[in-house]
């Protein structure tokens, strides 16, 4: 892979989150998929070399009933036609009437694949034949428990995927038939683009057009071989609107109605923040190691990171906060934006048409500080081990146990613009038993915006009273006169009953 397209991706990454002006674009979005809308992903691996964890349960006490688990070819077929079913096995065992799951195959094998690979990057198999028989065989062994499959994971990046578009349409091809003569019920969901991009009107960030391209061929190929398009939306959750539309466009052009899903989201990212932008070239480095297999090369990137920990305290707040041990003052902080990026993010989702959401992810592996995932993720988790056992909450379960509550069984989601207000966002839920709650925060900047003062509005209102709570738990007064809603409204979203 060239330099300078590894370089166009990490600037995706972080260009996304800088502060372009651009018009508020309005939405409402109904929701038409059966299921819980809100879910939570395991993870990268499960129950590859470790013992398969169970989490459902933790997933439960949050509200939430839909994940995802990513698998891999050579952890369930090691050698041709012999399967080991360890790790989906105690997965599906899990599995309540209620629970939904996706299932991500990611195509990486010792035996089966052109590149041999036990985990990143995967590529085209050698044999179609074979992978067809591996993708059925796995579908046919959950019976129907499994109602969401998806072939690998953002294959725009060749971290991901290291054949070509057209491979990867051929095989999307077969993975649709495998999947269906399995289980005719099933959807087949094809395989989440990063969603790293500027939508029309923004300025575009150089390389964007790649993955656009990818993915536009793939849906004018390929549309027959799938039921749904994942789009996972990290990056500038104000973007998620328009880009949203984009994809919608894109699929219309098929002249078929495909729902959108986004199976992996989280902020703010460590690229959210300009100061950080001078390590760029330390990711770079890792995503070239990846790509090209370069062992002593991903070996080498502790270094530049371990000397990052070893003038931690020197180092700017927004860099310090994404990294382990840093102060007590900047972790809760870092753990505060979470949370209210967790509202925002699903609100403006799903105003915008999307139909689920998976938050990335309930457990990553941070034994290792000096490691670049690490660093750009290892803070984004939800739970952790305590006396080895995953019981150990981070803030951001409140947040989702809050949100879920005031959420759950929503149907429609609509953006409420009051003139002359920009920098309100106010949004109406409507649930399944008709009851109405609205959500509502101001746009301010994530790091500073919590010190500045609530800024007091007045709302149209019909109803006589009004009960505010927000994302944090806290009660917020709220008041009612002449039909109008009076309340402080800061960075924090606030739901509104």
């Amino acid at each position: 892979m060239k330099r300078n397209a590894i370089f166009s991706a990490i600037t995706i990454i972080f260009s996304l989150y800088t502060n372009f002006s651009f018009a508020q674009d309005t939405s409402e979005g109904t929701l038409t998929m059966k299921g819980s809308p809100m879910g939570v992903a395991w993870g990268f691996a499960y129950g590859y070399g470790t013992k398969p964890e169970i989490f459902l349960p933790q997933l439960h006490s949050m509200g939430v009933h839909l994940t995802k688990l990513y698998l891999f070819w050579q952890q369930v077929e090691p050698t041709k036609n012999q399967f080991d079913w360890s790790a989906v096995d105690a997965f599906l065992g899990q599995l309540s009437s209620s629970d939904e799951a996706l299932l991500a195959v990611f195509s990486s094998s010792l035996w089966a694949t052109k590149l041999s690979s036990q985990t990143l990057p995967p590529s085209p198999a050698k044999e179609m034949d074979n992978y067809y028989q591996f993708v059925n065989q796995l579908v046919k062994h959950c019976k129907g428990k499994i109602k969401l499959w998806q072939n690998d994971c953002e294959p725009n990046n060749p971290i991901y995927w290291s054949g070509t578009v057209d491979e990867f349409i051929n095989q999307s091809k077969i993975f649709y038939k495998a999947v269906k003569d399995a289980d005719p019920a099933s959807q087949v969901v094809i395989g989440g683009y990063d969603g790293l991009f500027n939508p029309p009107g923004m300025p575009p960030i150089p390389g964007q057009d790649n993955g656009l391209a990818f993915f536009s061929k793939v849906i004018k190929e390929a549309s027959a071989y799938f039921d749904i398009f994942d789009l996972r939306l990290y990056a500038n959750p104000y973007t998620i609107q328009d880009r949203v539309k984009y994809f919608k466009q894109k699929l219309a052009e098929t002249g078929t109605v495909k729902p959108i899903i986004c199976t992996e989201y989280n902020g703010p990212g460590f690229y959210g923040f300009p100061v950080n932008f001078k390590y760029i070239s330390v990711v770079m480095q890792w995503q070239q190691s990846i790509a090209s297999r370069d062992t002593a090369s991903f070996l080498k990137l502790k270094n530049p990171l371990s000397a990052l920990y070893d003038s931690i305290h020197k180092l700017a707040p927004q860099t310090q906060m994404f990294m382990m041990g840093c102060s007590p003052d900047l972790n809760d902080k870092y753990y505060r934006m979470q949370c209210r990026d967790i509202i925002m993010r699903n609100v403006l989702s799903f105003a915008s048409g999307v139909q689920k959401t998976m938050y990335w992810d309930l457990w990553h592996d941070t034994h290792e500080k000096n490691d670049v995932m690490t660093l750009m993720f290892g803070k984004n988790k939800l739970m952790d081990y305590e006396n080895g056992k995953l019981t150990k909450p981070y803030p951001q379960v409140d947040a989702i146990k809050r949100m879920t509550s005031f959420m759950d069984h929503m149907q429609k989601v609509k953006q409420i613009v009051i003139p002359d207000k920009k920098s309100l966002y106010l949004f109406e839920i409507t649930k399944s038993d008709k009851h109405l709650v609205y959500v509502a925060w101001e746009r301010r900047d994530y790091f500073t915006g919590e010190n500045q003062p609530d800024t007091h509005y007045l709302i149209p209102w019909t109803a006589s009273k009004a009960k505010a709570t927000d994302v944090f738990g806290k009660v917020i007064p709220a008041t009612v006169d002449k039909g109008m809603l009076s309340m402080d409204i800061s960075l924090t979203p606030v739901f509104i009953e």
